[in-house]
């Protein structure tokens, strides 16, 4: 283990204020990997009818890019610390295009599913390097400027991804959601091999394989069970398909780190974890995305199943949450310049726990989103500050050489936050709402056949059932109660990553240095 490798190294020799067109090229490309996430769930129906095709392999256009980019994120990342962080950038740019094209034209769901693959592969080498790219292209102040922005594109293009696809699905195609990506990935890539640099520095380039190997398995093992559990959350727990696969991430983690503590030339440099700001850093990634992100798939199945709102109407709702990470984006990285890190960031986490907790408050029963907006505002304010602020924090006190492994990891933890946000909350979600059926109905076998049915389902169900006297009432009534579980539990893991982030992340003076002096 090489310690003195995290401690950030000498500073740059040419104290500059780098271009402009450096963010437009990194930001162009996140922008494009963080819609490819969601951007594609409202066109799942069109594309379903288009191809004839089954539940399973419609979910799979979906879980294509999530497993594949968690799987490879980690591998890009140190692949990009050895031999060139806008090497592969530009790689992994590349290879995101060139699956986009493929997605366009797929014939078929099987080959839409391998393309949103080869998709997810280079929005990881994307995402794990662009945050490293900036650490190495900006210093000072302009750094924790444009980390801002960096942090409020990750959010945004989280959040506005279902009504970009609304859009192009409703006014042109499903296609068009993947076409749009071509010029854009071209563009960002002419000006990323024109204008962006990277710091060089001398280390060993020993490639630890089997780290590798390791990684990779550990993380695909972990994001197979979940999916597994995701597809179907009826199932239990305690089966092969689900915790076959966590039991063996867990024992293979467990093997990566021994490894990696007693080999030479070890993969990831674990001291990276004795950084208490960048444990912090992720810690508020995994909770934003396990939090919010997460969310937004329950939220949207509220208001557009249960409130009866179309997915554009939804897409534009929601607006009120995702355009504040694009508006305050740049202010609160010039924030976080000033004041450091954790004040910004436990105040971000602290209201998202407000805007959760006055959505709870306020939804009650009622079936317009109106009363939502107060909620939303808390809610679009700590999404705007979180990533900004964890963003910068990821990065601090980091040596180049670290620098895309600490933005990977980063970006592993936001992914399985994710993952594991939609299992728990779908499982907290579904528990309220089969508790408020049996109550209902009594446990009779008819409560049963709803339970069964699943949350996602029951509108429908109730349409089916529409001739039996309140059957409509009570399970629209029953998936409110199993959001009002929901909030009340995303609330509190909000208060507590509120407290923990308070005690983790610091203030870094090295912030206020002119670039110069970095």
């Amino acid at each position: 283990m090489h310690n003195e490798d995290v401690i950030k190294p000498s500073p740059p020799q040419q104290p500059r204020k780098a271009s402009w067109l450096i963010l437009i090229s990194i930001g162009l490309g996140v922008l494009m990997a963080m819609l490819d996430v969601t951007i594609v769930n409202v066109a799942l129906p069109t594309i379903q009818k288009e191809f004839h095709a089954n539940f399973i392999s419609t979910q799979w256009i979906v879980n294509a890019y999530t497993a594949t980019y968690a799987i490879s994120i980690l591998m890009i990342s140190k692949l990009g610390d050895l031999h060139g962080k806008k090497r592969f950038f530009l790689l992994s740019m590349a290879v995101f295009t060139l699956g986009s094209f493929m997605c366009a034209v797929a014939p078929n769901s099987l080959f839409l599913n391998v393309s949103r693959g080869i998709e997810g592969i280079g929005g990881a080498g994307i995402l794990g390097l662009s945050m490293a790219l900036v650490g190495d292209n900006y210093g000072g102040k302009q750094r924790t400027f444009i980390l801002g922005i960096w942090g409020s594109i990750v959010g945004f293009g989280t959040s506005v991804g279902p009504l970009v696809g609304g859009v192009f699905v409703q006014y042109f195609n499903w296609r068009a959601i993947f076409l749009i990506n071509i010029p854009v990935g071209l563009i960002a890539m002419y000006l990323g091999i024109r204008h962006i640099t990277e710091k060089f520095h001398t280390q060993d380039r020993h490639l630890d394989f089997l780290g590798m190997i390791l990684s990779t398995l550990t993380v695909a093992c972990i994001v197979i069970g979940l999916l597994n559990k995701e597809n179907d959350l009826s199932k239990s727990w305690f089966t092969f398909q689900i915790t076959g696969w966590l039991v063996a991430g867990g024992v293979l983690l467990g093997i990566f780190i021994l490894w990696e503590l007693h080999v030479t030339y070890p993969m990831m440099n674990l001291a990276l974890f004795k950084e208490r700001t960048f444990v912090g850093s992720c810690v508020a990634a995994a909770t934003i995305s396990f939090g919010l992100f997460a969310f937004y798939t329950y939220m949207t199945i509220l208001m557009q199943d249960y409130m009866g709102y179309s997915p554009l109407a939804v897409g534009c709702q929601r607006l009120l949450i995702s355009a504040f990470p694009l508006i305050l984006g740049a202010f609160v990285g010039y924030l976080v310049g000033r004041i450091g890190n954790r004040l910004i960031a436990c105040a971000a986490l602290f209201l998202e726990g407000i805007g959760f907790f006055l959505m709870h408050i306020m939804l009650g029963y009622h079936l317009t989103w109106t009363i939502l907006i107060p909620a939303f505002i808390f809610m679009g304010l700590g999404n705007a500050g979180i990533n900004p602020a964890i963003s910068n924090a990821a990065l601090e006190n980091i040596a180049p050489q670290n620098m895309g492994m600490a933005s990977g990891i980063n970006s592993v933890f936001r992914q399985l936050g994710n993952c594991f946000g939609i299992v728990v909350q779908g499982l907290i979600l579904s528990a309220g709402y089969q508790n408020s059926i049996m109550n209902g109905l009594h446990h009779s076998a008819l409560a049963w056949h709803i339970v069964n049915a699943g949350p996602f389902a029951g509108m429908a169900l109730a349409k089916h059932l529409s001739r039996m006297p309140n059957i409509l009432l009570l399970i629209q009534h029953a998936y409110y109660d199993g959001i009002h579980r929901l909030l009340c539990v995303i609330t509190v893991i909000f208060i507590l990553s509120t407290v923990g982030c308070w005690f983790l992340l610091k203030r870094n003076p090295a912030n206020d240095l002119p670039l110069d002096q970095q």
